[in-house]
């Protein structure tokens, strides 16, 4: 054990270092597991800091650039779930053109929400030849576990935050919805660990898992929660009923998983106030100190469908947004609850910029992107989880473009296709050798 740990670290050293030299196989090896190695680094500070993720994915591009081998990666990009991803980029490019209303700067900025979204390409390139995607999703659930359990001692001990809200109680860095994507989805993903692993009796790694994944739930019901969670989080549950459970034992989980639902509403305080805060806050949208968080959204959707209508086919343009939120405001740039400029939901922010031409190569992408993963196995229920939650996170808020959001689903989705292409290939030139052989 210690000298596999010990030439993992030397592999980490060299591979973080070397990445200038002669294109050598040992130079060119280990600026690969150099450039895998700030993957991982990067997801596991996702959860925790912007600016070092942030550094990473920089890093990451470096590494890429050093690495790539210009033929293979083309020949990658034929994968449907680049293509399509290439398509919205496109889009998205292209609507600097016609974003005649705002300035070049205001557009030249409007591309790096949506501009990230070429990792995923980069990623399945760079995953179907590596084995240690498995890694990186290792990295960022450790992260989470660690967070989780500090998030239960800020609960208690609220001085021990590193950025204390008082109105977000056991939420010791960023913010409750962030960390409520990020529990949920590593809960899930971890609910098919436990299966999986379980059934190949490694019972130690399934126990650990379940046990894990349960703790992570249980701080989502008793600490704090985005009410955005409490939509996507039944019907992953529902489809991992479906996915893992016969059909019969499937139709006894339904209702068995309301009667769950409905005894931690019961029990939780926190479940309770969020529920009825939602409820409350659509009945009175509006009070004293200005719009509610519903409400605000309501008032934002409404002036959304006004902008597209008045350009319906391909938009504003691109960073054209926020330009139009200011300016139906008068000049002011945020409300008493939030900043103009996100409609608080993916499909009219995007077709707000890019009409029906974007809302069509949104779709696309979000279709091919299930579609990928609708194989067995652990990878591609993650890969599943991370596209629901999604598409179903981005009906309240704009989580494709914001930036934890957005990494955690390009990560989830480029190395998820990139390792199950890998394993493809791997089964095919398998196949092809066992045909050639006298």
């Amino acid at each position: 054990m210690y000298a596999v740990i010990k030439r993992e670290l030397a592999d980490v050293w060299l591979g973080l270092f070397v990445w200038t030299g002669p294109d050598r196989p040992i130079a060119r090896a280990a600026r690969q597991k150099g450039t895998e190695n700030f993957a991982i680094i990067g997801a596991a500070a996702l959860p925790w800091s912007t600016s070092v993720g942030s550094s990473c994915i920089l890093a990451f591009a470096i590494g890429f650039l050093t690495t790539v081998k210009p033929a293979e990666f083309f020949r990658s990009l034929k994968h449907p779930a680049s293509l399509v991803t290439l398509a919205l980029c496109l889009v998205t490019l292209l609507g600097v053109l016609w974003a005649v209303e705002i300035s070049w700067p205001e557009r030249i900025r409007g591309l790096a929400p949506m501009g990230k979204l070429l990792g995923i390409p980069i990623l399945i390139y760079y995953f179907s030849q590596s084995d240690r995607g498995r890694y990186v999703f290792f990295a960022f659930v450790a992260s989470c576990s660690i967070l989780m359990l500090y998030s239960w001692i800020v609960l208690f001990w609220p001085s021990l935050s590193i950025h204390y809200k008082s109105d977000q109680p056991g939420v010791p860095v960023k913010n409750y919805i962030d960390q409520s994507q990020g529990f949920v989805f590593c809960a899930f993903a971890l609910a098919a660990v436990a299966i999986e692993t379980w059934r190949r009796r490694r019972r130690a790694i399934a126990v650990s898992a379940a046990v894990i994944a349960v703790a992570l739930l249980a701080n989502l019901a008793f600490v704090n929660v985005a009410r955005t969670a409490l939509v996507y989080s039944p019907v992953l549950a529902a489809l991992f009923a479906y996915r893992y459970l016969g059909r019969r034992q499937f139709w006894i989980a339904c209702p068995a998983l309301l009667a769950a639902l409905a005894c931690l509403w019961a029990i939780s305080p926190n479940l309770q106030h969020k529920v009825s805060a939602a409820f409350t806050e659509y009945r009175t949208p509006t009070t004293e100190r200005g719009p509610t968080s519903v409400g605000q959204r309501l008032e934002l959707w409404s002036k959304s469908i006004e902008f597209i209508k008045a350009a319906p086919l391909i938009g504003h343009g691109t960073g054209s947004a926020k330009p139009l939120f200011v300016r139906d405001a008068g000049g002011k740039t945020s409300l008493p609850t939030g900043i103009i400029g996100n409609p608080h939901n993916q499909t009219l922010l995007v077709t707000i910029q890019w009409g029906l031409v974007g809302l069509l190569a949104l779709y696309a992408m979000w279709t091919v992107h299930l579609l990928t993963f609708r194989g067995e196995g652990i990878l591609a229920w993650i890969g599943l989880v991370a596209v629901v939650q999604n598409i179903l996170s981005s009906l309240f808020n704009s989580h494709l473009s914001d930036f934890y959001q957005g990494w955690l689903y390009i990560l989830a989705v480029g190395i998820g296709a990139g390792t199950i292409m890998k394993a493809a290939n791997s089964r095919r030139e398998l196949t092809a050798h066992n045909q050639n052989r006298p």
